[in-house]
């Protein structure tokens, strides 16, 4: 699957996610009085919050994540491809309980040098990681509420072999 494919299905999931919960929020079509801070509206808003007792109180949200006509040949050309590589990565679960998704695979290069096909350190090439910027949802409580903010994260997924910069001095 593409970074770029994995980007556009996050987004589209985080808005269908955002219109569920606040379409389901409780402090919608409460009434703020005029001259009434933004700092103080939660305050307002926790007065009336919904407990988990009330029967109105969404217990759960449901988001479906599986993605139909995945790309068999797709899974089976990038299987193994960080120990194939001639600038191979390990993984790393990047875990946060307050971020949607909650566990992000986050690659680490293995060498600041490439190897070539015999597994020796290549002294003329450098590793160097790939990165991508995606959307992560990140939870907020305020109040009895919780909301969840779109927030930039950079990961690494892979790494390279690049030609190492080179400076001359004059």
């Amino acid at each position: 699957m593409s970074p770029t494919f994995c980007v556009s299905l996050l987004r589209a999931l985080l808005l269908v996610l955002l219109a569920v919960l606040s379409a389901s929020s409780p402090a919608q079509g409460k009434v703020i009085k005029p001259g009434l801070k933004p700092g103080n509206l939660f305050k307002q808003a926790s007065a009336g919050c919904l407990t988990q007792k009330d029967s109105k109180f969404p217990q759960t949200v449901r988001v479906n994540l599986s993605i139909s006509n995945t790309n068999q040949d797709t899974k089976l050309s990038s299987l193994n491809a960080s120990n194939r590589s001639l600038s191979p990565w390990d993984y790393r679960i990047d875990e946060d309980h307050d971020r949607f998704p909650r566990l992000i695979a986050d690659a680490e290069c293995r060498h600041t040098l490439c190897v070539t096909p015999e597994g020796q350190l290549d002294h003329s090439l450098n590793s160097v990681a790939i990165q991508q910027e995606i959307l992560v949802l990140r939870r907020e409580h305020r109040g009895c509420q919780q909301s969840f903010r779109l927030e930039k994260k950079l990961i690494t997924v892979g790494c390279t072999c690049v030609t190492p910069l080179v400076r001359h001095q004059r």
